[in-house]
C-alpha cells in the first residue's frame, strides 16, 4: 500500500477545523463571561420610590413589605417592597364660583412604595439587570405574588 502525502485542501480542512474550534472557545469561554461579570461588578443596591394611584383597600392590603415585585413584560425582578403607605385620594374639581375645591375620592387610595433593587448606572439611564430600564416619572406594569398594579416611579436615590 502506498503512502499518500497531504496536499492544500488536507492542509485547509485541518485550519478550518482549528479556527472554528478556536472561535469557539473564546466565544463560549472568553467573551460571555466579560460580558456578564461586567453587568455584575457595576449594579448598585439602591433605593426608589414607586406610588400606585385609585387602587381600592383589597390591592392596598396586597401590597406587602418583603414581597419581590417583578416587570410584567420580562418577568425581571426590579427590587423588594421595603415600605408601604397609603392615604385616601384626593382630587381638585371645580366649584360653582369659578375656583378649585379638594374633594377625596371614595374608597380609593394612593399607595406610596419604597422599594429596595440592584440597578446597573449606563450611559441611557438606570436598568435593573442591565435590561429593564427605570426612569423618574416613568409608568410600568409590575406583579407581586398578590396583586398587579401599574407604578409610577417618583424618585431613585443613587
Amino acid at each position: 500500500m502506498a503512502k499518500r502525502r497531504p496536499n492544500i485542501v488536507d492542509f485547509l480542512i485541518i485550519l478550518t477545523l482549528v479556527a472554528v474550534v478556536v472561535l469557539a472557545i473564546l466565544k463560549l469561554g472568553v467573551v460571555n463571561r466579560v460580558e456578564s461579570s461586567g453587568t455584575d461588578e457595576a449594579a448598585i443596591r439602591t433605593t426608589y420610590t414607586a406610588f400606585v394611584d385609585k387602587v381600592r383597600m383589597p390591592t392596598v392590603n396586597a401590597l406587602h413589605e418583603g414581597d419581590l415585585i417583578f416587570d410584567e413584560k420580562t418577568g425581571i425582578c426590579i427590587g423588594e417592597i421595603k415600605g408601604v403607605e397609603y392615604e385616601p385620594l384626593f382630587y381638585n374639581l371645580p366649584d360653582g364660583t369659578g375656583g378649585m375645591v379638594r374633594a377625596q375620592y371614595p374608597d380609593y387610595y394612593r399607595v406610596t412604595m419604597t422599594i429596595e433593587g440592584s440597578l446597573v448606572d449606563k450611559e441611557d439611564g438606570y436598568f435593573v439587570d442591565g435590561v429593564v430600564e427605570l426612569k423618574v416619572n416613568s409608568e410600568m406594569n409590575v406583579f407581586t405574588k398578590y396583586a398587579k398594579p401599574t407604578i409610577k416611579v417618583s424618585n431613585i436615590e443613587m
